[in-house]
């Protein structure tokens, strides 16, 4: 097996430094070794293990070192059809920044959404098979994982403290949060989705069905009033939910547009209304991105899209707006014989007026070696989704080796 066999590592060193004090948020050493083995001629097993440390105590408070598979599957052909058996990622969607449909897998919200998503993904054990049917080609998921988000700690630096995501409860009032309700069995709760894609006139368009749980779980409410005071208890479940949407993209000269649109029939909204039985609202939830790609000035890349999701079933006391929209800008420019790579992606919510600003320059030192350094930087109201994070604005700097 090994004289088949290829082995490749990922080496990432990165530094963090918060500019509100100069002091080190993260010091991590990542390594990823990834080991594919050639089985038959139509076959490959891979394997990627990830090994990670961090000297500093912020991001994942004592926790400083992780090792874990991070993904192992059979990779084989059957007749003219794919199929990927095993811990993987599966991609839907290619918007930036945020997400429509690349729901498939759960996400890692150690550091909000600041790191890649090919990263930040959690792989699940999965059954993906892609089969060609005339010009048309199905892919198939079968996913008996009962594995979702992993959110920032309570007391690191990118713990959710926004009330868009953690209802605020009364003053003075008791509150008891239980422990989450799971599902537990593996096939009769595993997630189930199949995506259609093709190619014509020009147009990639795909149509996208998944029947999953929701990744993060519903905070049910219940509310206690006695003679001592006011007892809230929160009930944490995962409820499942269908998943309908597509995606579509096609290219005018220099000017790329694509899309993804995305509709979810159950997702529940927790409410501040105290009259409210179960302290959630379930409504319906439409999600779409418009996006355009413009190459028309050499060794340049200038992107927009407009992100908006809206609630179908909205109630006062909701915890969320009936309609959200949220708008980015993304220049990427190259130089120096397409070596040094300098990048700057804009995050605007225009409802709660914050956002953030990623910029980052990139040198290519040689085939193996990548030096970067960067920023994020948050800004707005401390209510929104960004704002919240804006006294843990950073700059970033690193190096990546591949062999």
């Amino acid at each position: 097996l090994l004289d088949n066999s290829t082995l490749s590592t990922r080496i990432e060193s990165e530094w963090s430094v918060l500019t509100k004090d100069g002091s080190t948020q993260k010091l991590q050493l990542m390594i990823e070794p990834e080991l594919e083995t050639e089985v038959g001629e139509d076959s490959s097993i891979t394997t990627i293990v990830r090994l990670r440390t961090d000297a500093k105590d912020n991001l994942s408070p004592d926790d400083h070192n992780q090792a874990e598979l991070r993904e192992l599957y059979l990779d084989t052909t059957i007749s003219d059809s794919i199929v990927i058996i095993g811990k993987q990622q599966v991609v839907w969607g290619k918007s930036d920044g945020l997400k429509v449909l690349d729901i498939v897998n759960p996400q890692d919200f150690r550091e909000f959404i600041l790191d890649d998503f090919a990263q930040s993904r959690i792989p699940l054990w999965t059954v993906n098979a892609e089969i060609p049917i005339n010009d048309i080609t199905l892919q198939l998921l079968l996913i008996p994982d009962q594995t979702y988000h992993e959110f920032a700690t309570v007391g690191s630096s990118y713990a959710f403290t926004s009330p868009l995501i953690i209802p605020t409860t009364p003053p003075g009032s008791n509150v008891t949060i239980n422990q989450t309700e799971e599902p537990e069995q593996i096939l009769q709760d595993a997630d189930i989705g199949f995506r259609l894609s093709t190619f014509t006139n020009g147009w990639d368009i795909t149509f996208n069905y998944l029947y999953h749980y929701d990744d993060t779980p519903v905070s049910f409410r219940t509310i206690d009033l006695t003679a001592s005071g006011v007892n809230i208890s929160i009930n944490p479940k995962y409820k499942r939910t269908h998943l309908i949407g597509g995606t579509f993209s096609n290219t005018f000269g220099d000017l790329t547009l694509r899309g993804e649109v995305g509709y979810l029939t159950d997702k529940y909204i927790s409410t501040t209304d105290p009259t409210d039985t179960d302290g959630v609202v379930k409504t319906g939830e439409l999600k779409y991105v418009l996006g355009f790609d413009w190459y028309g000035l050499t060794d340049t890349l200038l992107s927009t899209q407009i992100f908006q999701t809206y609630l179908d079933n909205h109630e006062k006391g909701m915890i969320r707006e009936e309609l959200n929209t949220q708008i980015t800008f993304l220049f990427k420019q190259d130089y120096m014989n397409e070596t040094l790579h300098a990048e700057v992606l804009f995050l605007h919510d225009i409802d709660y007026e914050d956002g953030m600003v990623r910029p980052k320059l990139t040198y290519e030192y040689s085939d193996e070696v990548n030096i970067y350094v960067g920023a994020d930087v948050f800004y707005g109201n401390e209510n929104g989704l960004f704002g919240q994070y804006k006294e843990t604005d950073r700059v970033v700097s690193g190096v990546v080796i591949g062999f």
